[in-house]
């Protein structure tokens, strides 16, 4: 009886507790600004998702002013009169809005950990293994893409 009645309150101190759900959310339209570094060069820009397309434009480097939109069929370039627009196959892989593009249609299979206040998304994409950070806030913090040798690290 003595040894019953500690595993009795233990059970009865334990049924209170639940595991806390997380679920993180990667919102469907959004603005950011990011730096994306490439081996030695990095550069500054803003990021836009709405709906299905992804938007980089830089803000720094020689390519200020160039909008790139990548959604799942095409790929678009555009600064002032310039305008031209690509089968998504046709564009290289590392290109970052394609990146981006292939990393937030794929989160869904990803998987996803809280680790010290931050969710931690691991998957696939075209381009291999990623690893995709977001503050508890859900705002986005980095994306890492070892394969392609790219990193967002997210400012706002």
């Amino acid at each position: 009886m003595k040894k019953v009645i500690p595993i009795i309150l233990a059970l009865l101190l334990f049924s209170g507790c639940k595991a806390e759900k997380y679920t993180p959310v990667i919102n469907v339209d959004f603005k950011v600004s990011a730096v994306v570094k490439t081996g030695d060069f990095s550069y500054s820009c803003n990021i836009e998702r709405a709906g299905d397309t992804v938007y980089v434009s830089p803000t720094s480097s020689r390519a200020k002013g160039l909008v790139i939109s990548c959604s799942s069929k095409e790929v678009s370039f555009k600064r002032k009169t310039f305008s031209k627009t690509f089968p998504v196959e046709e564009i290289d892989k590392t290109n970052p809005a394609v990146i981006l593009h292939r990393v937030f249609t794929s989160l869904e299979s990803a998987d996803i950990k809280l680790i010290d206040g931050a969710f931690i998304y691991s998957g696939n994409c075209e381009l291999g293994k990623y690893i995709l950070t977001q503050n508890k806030d859900n705002s986005l913090k980095s994306l890492s893409v070892p394969q392609a040798h790219i990193e967002f690290e997210f400012t706002s």
